[in-house]
């Protein structure tokens, strides 16, 4: 009897130590668990206010872009409105930011960079128009009183000596021009003068090596055209301090038309406008960095 007691005894010391052995174990278990638990909801936490910043920051890209475009289609459309005062047909492109003056507006003679002799009368018509408006959404700069600007006189003084000059002249009559200016937190970046050409190839002997250089040349004879009878364009500033009014040529790449009775369209000059942020601290916020590259990739 003895003997049987000893062993019961010894077995059931055998099984609590057993059960307080698995009883640690599932202790264990529960306090890695509720570790696991606690890391993963950590980690929840952390991914989905990762996940808001992302899409506030997304947000306020898309508001500002649409903004930037909002500002940028009133400026074409003013610079449009001055345009066809004065019976110039143009078309507004909201979409690519561009002002397209038709080949009745601003054409060129084939594998010409000069515009037509008839169209002379209209890039001074073109100079005006930039003047009003660019000057209104420019950081800083005046036109300033010059013969060409807003002097009252109809045209370039018999002194002034540039090849245009004569053909620089104000409308008789403008149309009243409100600067919205502060409606918008957008400002002019660049204004891009862009030349183009149809895709018939610089006869041999021309000076131009292509026609890339062609329309090239096209801007920028263009450019000299609207300096010279708008001499204060070219102290119209970017937040940089640089001048607004740039140039660029694309060869025939990109025609306004493949129509064949309407070859001559392509051989054009574009206006095409970049926009900046207004804020103080634009320079440093990597929100407004990013949509800077995307607005002037855009």
């Amino acid at each position: 009897m003895r003997i049987a007691s000893r062993s019961g005894s010894r077995t059931g010391s055998h099984d609590n130590n057993y059960l307080a052995n698995v009883s640690d174990l599932v202790a264990a278990f529960i306090f890695v668990f509720m570790i696991m638990l606690a890391v993963f909801a950590h980690q929840l936490a952390t991914q989905t206010k990762k996940l808001e910043e992302e899409t506030r920051k997304r947000d306020e890209v898309r508001r500002e872009l649409m903004a930037a475009d909002e500002a940028r289609l009133q400026i074409l459309q003013d610079i449009a409105m001055q345009l066809r005062h004065a019976d110039l047909t143009v078309e507004v492109l909201a979409d690519q930011g561009i002002l397209r003056l038709s080949e009745n507006t601003v054409n060129f003679p084939s594998g010409g960079e000069t515009p037509l002799p008839g169209h002379h009368a209209n890039v001074g018509r073109l100079a005006h128009a930039i003047g009003v408006v660019a000057s209104c959404y420019a950081w800083s700069g005046e036109l300033g009183a010059s013969p060409g600007a807003r002097s009252g006189e109809s045209r370039k003084s018999p002194t002034e000596t540039s090849e245009f000059s004569e053909y620089c002249y104000r409308p008789t009559s403008s149309p009243p021009y409100e600067c919205r200016r502060l409606a918008f937190r957008w400002r002019l970046e660049t204004l891009l003068i862009e030349g183009h050409t149809d895709t018939v190839p610089v006869a041999a002997g021309k000076r131009f090596h292509d026609n890339l250089e062609l329309s090239s040349m096209r801007a920028a004879t263009v450019h000299r055209m609207l300096t010279t009878c708008e001499p204060g364009l070219d102290n119209l500033r970017n937040r940089d301090g640089l001048p607004i009014l740039s140039t660029s040529g694309y060869g025939h790449t990109r025609p306004a038309t493949n129509d064949p009775e309407r070859f001559a369209a392509n051989r054009r000059i574009d206006l095409r406008l970049l926009l900046e942020p207004t804020d103080d601290n634009a320079a440093e916020n990597p929100i407004k960095v990013d949509l800077r590259e995307r607005y002037r990739e855009g």
